[in-house]
């Protein structure tokens, strides 16, 4: 009878140990916005092509010459469209802000990003933009192109950030 009673018990502690609790059953958000708004993001490469139609130009490292003040940088996406750049421990200009806030929003599901200054003139305002992969869950790289109309070239921008 013990025996048959441990064997019960065992098999209703299995079964009680393998349901899905209420937090089991809710979905997993696992937006690209979710995941930015869960650290502070930083520069660790920027990569420059000077003109992406010509097979011949060279990536340059554009990331390595940036003084420290600008290397120390970060964002926190604080809400679904407010982003904060904060001055790292050293500022460029002693009188800049400890952080300055701005908006953002996702386009082409969450593959196209905008960081903005003003809200009623976005694309006058940009301060970041353009095409983001996600390569891993603690980082994002964002590509961008720029046109030079005085020579007629559009150059390529490619910076990567990771969660600190």
């Amino acid at each position: 009878m013990r025996k048959l009673l441990l064997a019960g018990l065992g098999f209703t502690l299995l079964f009680a140990s393998c349901s899905k609790s209420e937090e089991d059953k809710q979905p997993i958000d696992v937006s690209k916005t979710k995941m930015l708004m869960s650290g502070k993001w930083q520069l660790k490469a920027y990569v420059f092509v000077n003109d992406i139609s010509d097979p011949t130009s060279m990536p340059l490292d554009y990331y390595t010459p940036l003084p420290g003040c600008e290397k120390d940088n970060f964002f926190i996406f604080n809400t679904t469209n407010q982003v904060s750049l904060y001055e790292g421990n050293t500022k460029c200009a002693a009188t800049a802000p400890d952080s300055t806030v701005y908006n953002y929003n996702f386009t082409n599901d969450e593959k196209y990003l905008k960081i903005y200054s003003n809200p009623d003139d976005v694309d006058n305002s940009l301060i970041l933009w353009g095409d983001v992969k996600y390569p891993t869950v603690d980082s994002f790289v964002i590509y961008y192109t720029t046109f030079n109309s005085t020579t007629e070239i559009t150059s390529g921008h490619t910076k990567t950030y990771t969660k600190q």
